[in-house]
């Protein structure tokens, strides 16, 4: 009997494990420097993704240090390396308001391998951005 229930158990244990589906990251995590920018002053990340991904999320944290918030984020990717003639695509645009904030891009596959994310700051401000990044593999 009780070889029995130890192998229904087992059993029981091995259909759940079996119907759950696992997605893994290659990559979570922050890219580039913290960076706190003042009255204007751009800043650009530049970031190559080769591997086919199924989804692809970009995140933006601005904490505001002083003044008044606003300038635009903006995402944009192309196929082809840094050097060529290749127009940027923009992807995605976000305008910044003057108040802390996220802000959350998700695309559903990488048509692209170059990416880079410019952040162009208003006037009279200070404020701390953070970009983040996760990358899920199949």
């Amino acid at each position: 009997m009780k070889k029995l229930i130890i192998a229904a158990l087992l059993c029981l244990a091995g259909s759940l494990s079996y119907g759950q589906t696992v997605i893994s990251v290659d990559y979570a995590g922050q890219i580039g420097t913290t960076r706190t920018l003042t009255n204007a002053q751009p800043d650009t990340i530049l970031l190559q993704i080769t591997k086919a991904r199924p989804s692809l999320t970009f995140k933006y944290d601005i904490t505001k240090t002083s003044g008044t918030l606003s300038g635009t984020i903006v995402l944009q990717a192309r196929i082809t390396g840094i050097g060529t003639s290749e127009a940027w695509y923009t992807v995605n645009s976000y305008t910044i308001t003057d108040a802390t904030a996220t802000n959350v891009v998700s695309l559903t596959a990488n048509q692209f391998v170059n990416y880079r994310i410019i952040t162009t700051p208003g006037t009279s401000q200070v404020a701390v951005y953070k970009k983040y990044l996760v990358a899920r593999t199949y």
